[in-house]
Order: C-alpha cells, then structure tokens, then sequence
C-alpha cells in the first residue's frame, strides 16, 4: 500500500468564502488566525472562533458538496487515486499554524468519520501530524521547520522510498523546492493538482550527479553538525570546498548549521553505508589481513542487524569469564566465515538537532579464528590486557561500509 504524504494548506477555508462572503463570523475567525500569525496551539484557547469555522464543514456539507472543489487536498487526493488505481495511506501533514491545523483535523474527520467520497473508500487515514516550527513569518524558525518536515517525511518512508508519494498540491509554496529535491534525490514520486483545473501533474525524475566528494572527504564535518551546532569549520579548505560547503549550511550570529538542503543530501549520502566507529586498535588489527577486514565488515554489520531487530539476543553480550573491567564494553559472539568471531563494542544512543533518535556503534577490540579459540582463554586475557588502548571512544575514527545493493 502506497503512503501518499500530503500538505495541507487553507483552500478548504477559502473555497468555502468563495461561495459565503457573507457568512461574518466565519470571516472574521479566518482573519483572525489569518492576519495574525496565529500558531497551531492558539486553537486550544480560541474555542469560540475555532468552532465559527468548524461548524460549517459537517457530515451534510462534504456530502452535498463536488468532490473536487471542497479542498486542494481531497480533489489531489481523489486524483492520484483515480491514477494509482490502488488504496494507499494517507498522511495529512500541517504546518504550525491555527489554520492548517484546523483544516487538518477537519479533513481528517471528514476522510476517517464521513467517508463521503467513494472515490477514496479503501484507503487508510493517518492522524494529522504537525510540524514544529513551519510557518513563513520568521525566517530561521521557517529553516528549522523545514528540518522537521524532511525528518517527518524520512520517518515515515522508512527508507523505502519506492513506496512513498509526496503530494505537494496543498500547504506553503515555500516548501515545493525542498520537497522536490528530496523527492529527486530518494527517486520518489511527487504529484501536484493545478490550481483551478483536474490536471494532476507529475514531476518526473531527473537523474541527479550529487557531489559525494564533499562528504566523503569531511565525513566527520558533517557527523559533527548533525548533532550541534558549531562555531568553526575546517582550517584549510579551498575555496571551492568553502563554497560546497556552505551551500548546505545555514549561519546564526557565529553558529553553523546544516539547512534543509544540506541534512536531504547527507542524510541520501549515509544511506550508502553502514557508519560505525572503530578504535586504532581495531583499525591496525583488520589492515593485517584482506580476509580479516571483509569478516570485520560482515560481523559488524551483523552487530548493527541484530541490535536493531533484537537487542535482548544473548549473544550481543555473550558472557566471558575473568573478564569483569570491561568500563561498559559488551562482547558480541559470532561466526563468519566458519570462523569464530569476538567483538568488544559499545553502544551510544543519541538524538539529532532535527529531532530523530539515532545510535552509534564503537568498537573497540576484535579477535578472529585462531585468536578465539587458543590456549585457554588468551583472548579474553588479550582483550583487558588492551583496554587502556580502547577507553576513550570520542578519540575512534569512522568506518565506513559500503552496502550491497540489497542492503539500501
């Protein structure tokens, strides 16, 4: 099933006024949240002109009204499912506004309760989402609404692009470039209605050459930036670097951070990898052997997996005897390549300036095959023998793993 993301704008109110100018307590409620900036949670203490709007949009109006006029979002809507051919789910995503926020939560009723448009029966209907900080009267609270927005949008796709569409027919203009950008970039279809006819446009995929050199080169850059803002870039950059570079950041007084563009583009450049942190331990221990280092990549992956699906699995914490300084390290126990596999790691858990829960991996330590399974217990010997060599994770370096096609 298809998850069809749609912004929601105010046409609802408008095309309504179109038809009753003379209706004064719907106007001068629609101006007041209008005119004034009015924020989404403003509706919580504006309960009387809130319900002069509501009261007009009933079960009766969307049923006597023409399917395609009552909104930009349901002619859109009804649209794209006359194309598709196919139910799909809906995500009626509003700005921080009184207003989209009211049409949001009418729509929802509207598509959830009423059900009157048989065109869209089958489909499934998501609770309306805000996003914190979208409105157009201050600038910087605009950027870092646009942040929320893309983290949205990437939350629900799950990273299966292929099954997302992004309606851009409803909700602020200003918002049509990012969209699109991170649409071309995921290869995801967008669709949009054309004000005042049924023509439903689809914008098609431009196959895009995106600049990986510039992460690639300052992968830690930009890992930094994810997480807080910072106050200095790199020392030495050429002047085309410093162009690159700033081109996907936006500057508060003396802060940096990244902007929408630039967290779309890193965030489809770390798609290509599995990012994990490695000690120089570890580093020197894999660069001794080619097969060691394919093992290494295969077990950490393996780690990731398994972290994800299960972290409760007995062996992401395999229990060695006589090994009781470990300062917070697990060893994970695995086999790859008919070969046994010991891997002293920690987990950090953190969250993203935009707002998404994220992990990292760190290891620390590894032993493979023979150093496993010598004399006695040499290797857990070997392993608090070298943890002074370990200790101070902000000191590992990345590792990047490349994905297999299967993997993306």
């Amino acid at each position: 099933m298809k998850k069809v993301i749609t912004m929601v704008g105010t046409s609802l109110f408008e095309n309504y006024l179109e038809e009753h100018s003379d209706d004064t307590n719907f106007k001068n409620a629609y101006d007041y949240f209008k005119n004034n900036g009015r924020k989404a949670t403003e509706l919580d203490r504006e309960s009387n002109r809130k319900k002069n709007i509501e009261e007009n949009f009933n079960e009766n109006y969307f049923k006597n009204k023409n399917n395609l006029n009552a909104s930009a979002e349901i002619k859109s809507l009804i649209k794209l499912k006359e194309e598709l051919k196919e139910d799909f789910e809906i995500y009626l995503l509003y700005s921080d506004t009184a207003l989209s926020r009211l049409a949001a939560e009418i729509l929802h009723k509207c598509l959830y309760e009423y059900k009157p448009y048989d065109e869209l029966r089958g489909c499934k209907i998501k609770e309306p989402k805000k996003i914190e900080g979208l409105q157009i009267w201050d600038r910087s609270e605009f950027n870092e609404g646009m942040v929320n927005l893309i983290q949205t949008i990437e939350n629900i796709s799950q990273g299966y692009w292929e099954n997302v569409i992004i309606n851009i027919t409803g909700g602020y203009k200003a918002t049509i470039p990012y969209l699109t950008i991170l649409a071309q970039v995921n290869r995801c279809p967008i669709y949009y209605v054309f004000e005042d006819t049924d023509a439903l446009i689809k914008i098609p995929y431009i196959p895009i050459d995106i600049k990986q050199s510039i992460f690639e080169k300052h992968k830690e850059l930009f890992r930094k930036l994810e997480r807080e803002e910072i106050s200095e870039l790199p020392q030495g950059l050429s002047e085309d670097e410093r162009k690159d570079i700033f081109s996907l950041l936006e500057q508060t007084d003396n802060l940096y951070a990244l902007n929408p563009l630039g967290i779309i583009l890193w965030e489809k450049y770390k798609k290509n990898f599995e990012i994990i942190y490695v000690s120089d331990l570890v580093q020197n221990y894999i660069s001794q052997d080619a097969r060691w280092k394919v093992i290494f990549e295969k077990s950490a992956k393996e780690l990731k997996r398994r972290y994800i699906s299960n972290p409760n699995d007995p062996d992401l914490n395999h229990k060695i005897m006589g090994f009781d300084n470990r300062e917070g390290f697990k060893c994970f126990k695995h086999k790859e390549e008919d070969l046994q596999v010991r891997v002293l790691y920690k987990i950090k858990e953190w969250e993203t300036r935009h707002g998404s829960e994220e992990f990292d991996i760190y290891i620390g330590n590894i032993k493979i095959g023979s150093d496993v399974h010598n004399v006695g217990t040499e290797y857990v010997e070997n392993f608090e023998r070298e943890m002074d060599k370990i200790n101070e994770i902000e000191k590992y370096k990345i590792y990047e793993i490349k994905k297999e096609v299967q993997d993306v």
